[in-house]
């Protein structure tokens, strides 16, 4: 069989052409078709940056902040933003305060820890919050936030102070199933309602081996005075 074969983008393509496919990209794509213009982003949890190059692929050349606090990541990511002349990194952590905290290294599955752990191992890294980091960049006016903080989502959230109403879109991972301590979708739903935004689109992500229940997803919220949300019409 050739499908196997073909070149990633190729078989994403070809899966979007055949089938109805819900993934990141398509509700990116989405988000584009229902009118919403991208002025900048911030990438949380930039990792290797994966997120950031399938963002401009839907929304172009827009100002990219890559947020990643792992040493292994930066090489990546500096070559990226050699390519990318809009694109910027800060190496730290999102968090509710800045400093230093300890980070638990497990790649795509790092993140902050209150204690040190031997395995995987922890470093320490710097904090900032998300109200710093724009405070630091006057000219940067980003309108959408992405989040993948394994847990400490709400921490960073908590983290934008008064800036936080200046995101349009913010997409998060939510965990549904309390494993570990994180908080769960009606703890980061209640917060979002209460900074003025609202849940407008969901990608389920993970399931528990343990049953099948659903685990964690990608939700996008937007605020409520957006255009995206402004219509009652069906069609």
């Amino acid at each position: 069989m050739l499908f196997p074969l073909l070149p990633h983008h190729w078989r994403q393509r070809l899966k979007r052409r055949l089938l109805v496919v819900r993934d990141m990209t398509t509700r990116l794509q989405n988000l584009r078709r229902a009118g919403f213009v991208c002025t900048g982003a911030i990438d949380g949890g930039a990792y290797l940056g994966n997120w950031s190059l399938e963002f401009s692929k839907v929304f172009g050349e827009v100002a990219i902040l890559l947020v990643e606090p792992q040493p292994a990541s930066q090489a990546i990511l500096t070559s990226l933003i050699q390519r990318h002349a809009a694109w910027q990194v800060a190496a730290v952590a999102l968090s509710d305060r800045s400093g230093e905290s300890l980070f638990r290294l497990g790649e795509s599955n790092s993140g902050l820890v209150p204690s040190p752990q031997e395995d995987p191992v922890t470093i320490a890294v710097p904090c900032s919050t998300l109200e710093q980091l724009l405070k630091e960049r006057a000219a940067f006016e980003p309108n959408l936030l992405k989040l993948d903080l394994q847990g400490h989502e709400l921490q960073a959230l908590r983290g934008a102070g008064t800036e936080l109403p200046r995101f349009e879109v913010i997409i998060t991972e939510i965990s549904m199933l309390r494993i570990g301590d994180v908080p769960i979708f009606h703890e980061v739903d209640n917060f979002m309602e209460a900074q003025g935004y609202r849940l407008y689109d969901l990608l389920p992500q993970y399931d528990r081996p343990l049953d099948g229940a659903l685990w964690q997803i990608d939700a996008f919220y937007v605020r409520l005075d957006s255009a995206l949300i402004a219509s009652r019409a069906w069609d």
